[in-house]
C-alpha cells in the first residue's frame, strides 16, 4: 500500500514497521526511536503541502526521510549539534523544528497524530538531553502563578522526574484602547521561561509575532547549548535575550516593574544555569572516570556569562 494514503501517525519499533516505499539510510536496524508522519490532507486536486516523513533516532543522530516520490534524500543531524528544538501546535497545525549550526529543519504534521509525536519526542529527548543529576537546590512550584493554559502546557512538556528550578512568567493580557472614539481590544501573548536540571525551556502562545489563543509553542535547549542570557530593548521594556549555539536566539518577554528587576531576573537565570551546567559536567566526568576505571576526571569547562552588568 502506498504510504501517501496513510492518514494516521504511528511509532516505529523496527525497520519492519517502516513503509516499504521509503528510501531509508543504510544500517538503520536497531534504531532507538522511530515515527511515521502522514502527508497533509490533500486538496481538491490531490495536492498536499508536505509529504509523508519518517523520523528515526540511531547512533546519536536524528534521521529524517521523506517519501521517495519527493526525490529528497534522507537528512542526518548529529544530536550533539542540535541547539534548539521547537514543538508547536495550533488547532490542527503542528510542527517540529530542529535548529543548530548550519541547519534549520521544520517537520509539519497534523495534530491528529499528536499522541504518537508526544511519545516519540520523549524518547528523542533521552538522546538529546541524557540523564541529569539530582538538583541540589529546591525545585520551584511549577504551577505558581500560571494560568490554566500555561500550567497544562508546562505539565505536558516536563518529563517524568523533571522539576522546574527557576522560572519567569508573563501571562497573556488584554489591552483596551480607543481610536476615533471606537473602542478596540488587543491581546498580548504570554511567555514562560523555565530552567530544569536538563534544559532551558520556553513556552509561549505567540506565533509569528501575534497572540495565538488556540495553541502554544514549546522550545527547549540543552544546557550546554546556552551561550548567554542577557537583556535587550523591546517595544514594551526589556526582553530576556537567550543566545544559543549555532546563531540561534530567543527573545522572551517577562513582566518586571523596573530595569533592576529585569537585570535581577537575567542574573538569576545566569547563576542557576551555571550551577546546573557545572553539576551536569561533574556527573558526566564522574561517569567517564568510572568507565575508564582509573585516572582523574577531566576538568569541567568554566561557565562564562555574557550578561551585561549595565543596560
Amino acid at each position: 500500500m502506498d504510504s501517501r494514503d496513510y492518514i494516521v501517525a504511528f511509532e516505529l519499533g523496527s525497520t519492519a514497521d517502516c513503509p516499504p516505499d521509503f528510501e531509508l539510510p543504510p544500517n538503520m536496524a536497531g534504531f532507538n526511536a522511530g515515527l511515521f508522519l502522514p502527508r497533509d490532507d490533500p486538496d481538491w486536486f490531490g495536492r498536499s503541502f508536505y509529504p509523508p516523513r519518517i523520523l528515526l533516532v540511531k547512533d546519536a543522530t536524528l534521521h529524517i526521510a521523506s517519501h521517495s516520490s519527493t526525490g529528497e534524500g534522507p537528512r542526518q543531524f548529529p544530536i550533539e549539534r542540535i541547539a534548539s528544538v521547537e514543538s508547536g501546535h495550533m488547532l490542527l497545525k503542528g510542527w517540529l523544528r530542529f535548529t543548530g549550526c548550519g541547519f534549520d529543519c521544520t517537520v509539519p504534521y497534523n495534530t491528529r497524530g499528536f499522541p504518537a509525536v508526544f511519545r516519540f519526542m520523549r524518547r528523542f529527548r533521552d538522546s538529546l538531553l541524557g540523564g541529569a543529576p539530582e538538583p541540589e537546590t529546591a525545585a520551584a512550584d511549577a504551577d505558581a502563578g500560571l494560568d490554566i493554559k500555561f500550567g497544562n502546557a508546562l505539565a505536558r512538556e516536563l518529563d517524568s522526574g523533571e522539576a522546574v528550578l527557576t522560572q519567569a512568567y508573563e501571562p497573556p493580557r488584554e489591552a483596551r484602547s480607543k481610536t476615533w472614539l471606537i473602542p478596540r481590544r488587543h491581546w498580548f501573548a504570554g511567555d514562560l521561561l523555565a530552567l530544569t536540571a536538563r534544559r532551558l525551556l520556553w513556552i509561549t502562545d505567540r506565533e509569528k509575532g501575534a497572540y495565538a489563543p488556540f495553541g502554544s509553542i514549546a522550545s527547549y535547549a540543552p544546557l550546554a547549548a546556552v551561550r548567554s542570557i542577557g537583556l535587550t530593548p523591546g517595544r514594551r521594556g526589556q526582553v530576556l535575550q537567550v543566545e544559543l549555539n549555532g546563531g540561534c536566539a530567543w527573545q522572551v518577554r517577562i513582566a518586571c516593574d523596573s530595569r533592576i528587576d529585569w537585570q535581577r531576573a537575567a542574573e538569576d537565570f545566569t547563576a542557576s544555569l551555571g550551577i546546573q551546567r557545572a553539576m551536569l559536567q561533574r556527573a558526566t566526568s564522574h561517569s567517564s572516570a568510572d568507565l575508564r576505571g582509573a585516572g582523574a576526571a577531566p576538568a569541567a569547562p568554566r561557565f562564562v556569562s555574557a550578561l551585561p552588568r549595565s543596560v
